[in-house]
């Protein structure tokens, strides 16, 4: 980046997948929120104020984000990382059930901080 980019506009912490474009405001640049772009072309708005949900996706959160979740340890964070690897993305949150080690009581502990 060059001293122009304005990151203090973008979430630094999105994970991009392949195909995916970000534009960088310029700090010269008038004041909109920053978009991805998916690889239909079609424009996500990735806003990274305070009123952006304190959701965690679990479809690309890192391995610390995931262990930051009540009963999610450094073991049940891998496999859900290799899951989501081998199998693609979760389609609801339900589905991280599907990975060894997460039943219902587990499930019942993160359900309300988690996305897809």
């Amino acid at each position: 980046m060059t001293n122009l980019a304005d990151i203090s506009r973008i979430n630094l912490a999105y994970q991009l997948k392949d195909g995916q474009k970000i534009y960088i405001p310029s700090i010269h640049d008038a004041e909109e929120l920053p978009t991805i772009q998916n690889d239909a072309g079609n424009n996500i708005l990735i806003p990274d104020t305070p009123t952006t949900s304190n959701l965690i996706n679990i479809n690309t959160a890192s391995q610390l984000e995931l262990e930051s979740l009540s009963g999610i340890g450094t073991s049940t964070a891998t496999k859900i990382i290799e899951y989501r690897n081998k199998n693609g993305d979760f389609q609801q949150i339900e589905d991280i059930m599907k990975v060894n080690g997460i039943g219902e009581a587990k499930f019942d502990l993160i359900k309300d901080y988690i996305c897809v």
